[in-house]
């Protein structure tokens, strides 16, 4: 017996990536990042005062769970994205998208570590309140934390929109709806954060950042869908090469 024979399955036992993880990974993470923009229609949602709203509730209890668990998942596909996706023929611009949306995972995740009120991690209305508001637990880092997660999203589907104009690729013009759209909730955000934050917590914010928020995060969620859906984000300009098994 030649000694090839003796254990001819032996390399199906490694784990391998495939990247159709990477998309599965961006889908999911975009459904969990919806979950607060359905808040509003279930029976404790809340309406007015978003992500402070109920915060010993099951379901604030849920969604911070859930936003950890995306944040990881977010990282995990820009991860595969860059190793296993389109590089070859787009240059530095599509890793550079990859890169920013792993940012984006990791300031999320970094964010849920703190123990202020928010429960969605990239709250920055949120967290500028609580800290405002004096609230137990709200910190300046969790503010600072809260922008470069929003910064980083949006940094990624710009590039993204850049990169597929220039490769002519047919699905640009969604990705750059979807980059405007993000830009528009964005700097609409971080305008009312500052204006609140320089009125020292004056006024009823409420339903419009909740409203607001719910905007913004509706965008990452369908950013994230886009780069998991879009096959030319994925497909190897080489194919793999596999080995045939001896005869």
């Amino acid at each position: 017996m030649e000694p090839g024979d003796t254990m001819p399955h032996s390399s199906e036992n490694h784990l391998h990536w495939d990247y159709r993880d990477g998309r599965v990974a961006a889908v999911v993470a975009a459904v969990v990042y919806s979950l607060w923009v359905v808040e509003v229609v279930l029976p404790l949602g809340g309406t007015a005062e978003g992500a402070l709203a109920y915060q010993e509730s099951a379901f604030a209890r849920f969604l911070e769970s859930a936003h950890r668990i995306a944040a990881i998942l977010v990282m995990l596909a820009a991860g595969l994205g860059l190793a296993l996706g389109v590089r070859e023929r787009t240059g530095h611009l599509l890793a550079a998208s990859w890169w920013a949306m792993g940012l984006f995972g990791l300031a999320s995740l970094v964010a849920t570590v703190f123990p202020g009120p928010c429960v969605v991690s990239t709250d920055v209305t949120c967290a500028t309140e609580s800290l405002v508001e004096g609230l137990p637990g709200a910190t300046t880092a969790q503010a600072v934390i809260a922008v470069i997660a929003l910064l980083a999203a949006l940094a990624s589907v710009i590039i993204l929109t850049i990169d597929r104009l220039r490769v002519k690729d047919r699905a640009w013009w969604l990705v750059a709806v979807l980059a405007l759209l993000q830009l528009v909730s964005s700097a609409a955000i971080l305008v009312m954060a500052v204006l609140f934050y320089a009125a020292s917590g004056n006024g009823e914010p409420g339903v419009e950042f909740s409203a607001l928020q719910r905007v913004h995060l509706g965008t990452v969620a369908l950013w994230l869908l886009a780069a998991g859906l879009l096959p030319e984000l994925w497909k190897r300009s080489r194919p793999h090469q596999h080995t045939r098994s001896a005869r």
